[in-house]
Protein backbone atom coordinates (compact mmCIF):
# COMPACT_ATOMS: atom_id res chain seq x y z
CA UNK A 1 0.00 0.00 0.00
CA UNK A 2 1.32 3.69 -0.67
CA UNK A 3 1.63 6.31 1.79
CA UNK A 4 -1.72 8.43 0.46
CA UNK A 5 -3.48 4.98 0.51
CA UNK A 6 -2.39 5.11 4.14
CA UNK A 7 -2.93 8.27 5.09
CA UNK A 8 -6.23 8.17 3.57
CA UNK A 9 -7.23 5.28 5.77
CA UNK A 10 -6.11 7.34 9.06
CA UNK A 11 -7.97 10.24 7.82
CA UNK A 12 -11.01 8.13 7.38
CA UNK A 13 -10.44 6.28 10.83
CA UNK A 14 -9.77 9.70 12.71
CA UNK A 15 -12.86 10.88 11.16
CA UNK A 16 -15.22 8.12 11.94
CA UNK A 17 -14.45 7.81 15.47
CA UNK A 18 -14.55 11.56 16.06
CA UNK A 19 -17.74 11.12 14.85
CA UNK A 20 -19.08 8.47 16.76
CA UNK A 21 -17.42 10.23 19.88
CA UNK A 22 -19.51 13.42 18.75
CA UNK A 23 -22.71 11.70 17.89
CA UNK A 24 -22.73 9.14 20.99
CA UNK A 25 -22.17 12.42 22.98
CA UNK A 26 -25.14 14.79 23.21
CA UNK A 27 -23.88 18.01 23.55
CA UNK A 28 -26.61 20.23 22.24
CA UNK A 29 -29.72 19.58 24.22
CA UNK A 30 -32.37 21.84 23.20
CA UNK A 31 -31.37 22.32 19.24
CA UNK A 32 -30.53 20.26 16.62
CA UNK A 33 -26.97 20.37 15.97
CA UNK A 34 -27.48 22.31 12.72
CA UNK A 35 -29.72 25.35 14.82
CA UNK A 36 -26.83 25.45 17.04
CA UNK A 37 -24.23 25.72 14.31
CA UNK A 38 -26.18 28.39 12.54
CA UNK A 39 -26.83 30.07 15.61
CA UNK A 40 -23.36 30.22 16.39
CA UNK A 41 -22.81 31.82 13.05
CA UNK A 42 -25.02 34.65 13.44
CA UNK A 43 -23.98 34.95 17.19
CA UNK A 44 -20.17 35.43 15.85
CA UNK A 45 -20.78 37.00 12.74
CA UNK A 46 -22.51 39.85 14.47
CA UNK A 47 -20.12 40.17 17.36
CA UNK A 48 -17.66 41.09 14.75
CA UNK A 49 -19.78 43.72 13.41
CA UNK A 50 -20.73 41.64 10.11
CA UNK A 51 -23.50 42.70 7.32
CA UNK A 52 -26.26 40.87 7.83
CA UNK A 53 -26.72 37.50 6.40
CA UNK A 54 -28.86 35.48 4.00
CA UNK A 55 -29.66 31.92 4.08
CA UNK A 56 -26.67 31.18 1.18
CA UNK A 57 -24.34 33.10 3.06
CA UNK A 58 -25.18 30.64 5.53
CA UNK A 59 -25.38 27.62 3.38
CA UNK A 60 -21.74 28.31 2.03
CA UNK A 61 -20.40 28.47 6.17
CA UNK A 62 -22.49 25.51 7.27
CA UNK A 63 -22.27 23.33 3.69
CA UNK A 64 -25.94 21.84 4.45
CA UNK A 65 -28.28 21.92 1.57
CA UNK A 66 -30.08 24.28 0.27
CA UNK A 67 -33.06 22.01 2.00
CA UNK A 68 -31.93 21.38 5.51
CA UNK A 69 -30.94 25.21 5.44
CA UNK A 70 -34.58 25.96 4.78
CA UNK A 71 -35.40 23.72 7.40
CA UNK A 72 -33.42 25.01 9.75
CA UNK A 73 -34.46 28.59 9.33
CA UNK A 74 -38.09 27.66 9.34
CA UNK A 75 -37.41 26.47 12.55
CA UNK A 76 -35.53 29.35 14.59
CA UNK A 77 -37.69 31.66 13.17
CA UNK A 78 -41.11 29.35 14.18
CA UNK A 79 -38.75 29.39 17.87
CA UNK A 80 -38.36 33.28 17.31
CA UNK A 81 -34.46 32.51 17.42
CA UNK A 82 -34.15 34.26 14.15
CA UNK A 83 -35.99 36.77 11.50
CA UNK A 84 -36.12 36.64 7.76
CA UNK A 85 -36.25 40.35 6.37
CA UNK A 86 -36.55 41.38 2.93
CA UNK A 87 -33.14 43.43 2.04
CA UNK A 88 -33.99 47.28 1.20
CA UNK A 89 -30.99 46.77 -1.34
CA UNK A 90 -32.61 43.99 -2.90
CA UNK A 91 -36.28 42.80 -2.53
CA UNK A 92 -35.07 39.08 -3.40
CA UNK A 93 -32.55 38.97 -1.01
CA UNK A 94 -33.67 38.20 3.03
CA UNK A 95 -31.57 39.08 4.98
CA UNK A 96 -31.25 36.81 8.71
CA UNK A 97 -30.56 38.39 11.77
CA UNK A 98 -30.59 36.35 15.42
CA UNK A 99 -32.80 37.82 18.15
CA UNK A 100 -32.52 38.23 21.88
CA UNK A 101 -34.06 34.78 22.21
CA UNK A 102 -31.75 33.03 19.60
CA UNK A 103 -28.90 34.68 21.56
CA UNK A 104 -29.74 33.34 24.68
CA UNK A 105 -30.54 29.82 22.93
CA UNK A 106 -27.10 29.73 21.48
CA UNK A 107 -25.55 30.98 24.69
CA UNK A 108 -26.82 28.14 26.75
CA UNK A 109 -26.12 25.20 24.58
CA UNK A 110 -22.68 27.10 24.12
CA UNK A 111 -22.20 27.32 28.10
CA UNK A 112 -22.90 23.30 28.26
CA UNK A 113 -20.30 22.54 25.10
CA UNK A 114 -18.02 24.01 27.80
CA UNK A 115 -18.05 21.14 29.94
CA UNK A 116 -16.47 19.07 27.54
CA UNK A 117 -14.78 21.58 25.18
CA UNK A 118 -12.69 23.69 28.38
CA UNK A 119 -11.20 19.66 29.36
CA UNK A 120 -10.56 19.02 26.06
CA UNK A 121 -8.25 22.62 25.22
CA UNK A 122 -6.79 22.08 28.64
CA UNK A 123 -5.36 18.64 27.54
CA UNK A 124 -4.09 19.65 24.17
CA UNK A 125 -3.41 22.96 24.65
CA UNK A 126 -4.58 26.39 22.94
CA UNK A 127 -2.01 26.16 20.17
CA UNK A 128 -3.25 23.08 19.41
CA UNK A 129 -6.93 23.34 19.30
CA UNK A 130 -6.85 26.37 17.02
CA UNK A 131 -4.23 24.10 14.82
CA UNK A 132 -6.90 21.25 14.95
CA UNK A 133 -9.79 23.82 13.85
CA UNK A 134 -8.17 25.70 10.84
CA UNK A 135 -7.23 21.86 9.82
CA UNK A 136 -10.51 20.49 10.25
CA UNK A 137 -12.31 23.72 8.06
CA UNK A 138 -9.52 23.19 5.63
CA UNK A 139 -10.53 19.53 5.35
CA UNK A 140 -14.12 20.34 5.33
CA UNK A 141 -13.75 22.99 2.19
CA UNK A 142 -11.24 20.96 0.53
CA UNK A 143 -14.09 17.84 0.80
CA UNK A 144 -16.96 20.01 -0.54
CA UNK A 145 -14.61 21.58 -3.02
CA UNK A 146 -14.06 17.71 -4.34
CA UNK A 147 -17.43 16.79 -4.43
CA UNK A 148 -18.86 19.60 -6.29
CA UNK A 149 -16.14 19.23 -8.95
CA UNK A 150 -17.15 15.70 -9.35
CA UNK A 151 -20.90 16.62 -9.05
CA UNK A 152 -21.51 14.27 -5.91
CA UNK A 153 -24.34 14.62 -3.76
CA UNK A 154 -22.45 13.96 -0.54
CA UNK A 155 -25.22 12.84 1.02
CA UNK A 156 -25.65 9.65 -1.62
CA UNK A 157 -23.47 6.61 -1.22
CA UNK A 158 -21.16 5.90 -4.09
CA UNK A 159 -20.85 1.94 -4.99
CA UNK A 160 -17.03 0.86 -3.84
CA UNK A 161 -14.07 1.56 -6.70
CA UNK A 162 -11.80 -0.70 -7.05
CA UNK A 163 -7.81 -0.29 -6.57
CA UNK A 164 -5.44 -0.62 -8.97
Amino acid sequence: MDDAYLAGDALLSAWLALNSTLWNTRMVVDLTYNEAHVLGILYRHRERGGAPYTATDLIRHTHLLKSQMNKVLTSLEQAGHIVRETAQSDKRMRHITLTPSGEAAYLRERERADDFIAPLISRIGIEQANSVAAQMNAISDALEDILSQQNVNAKTPRAPQERT
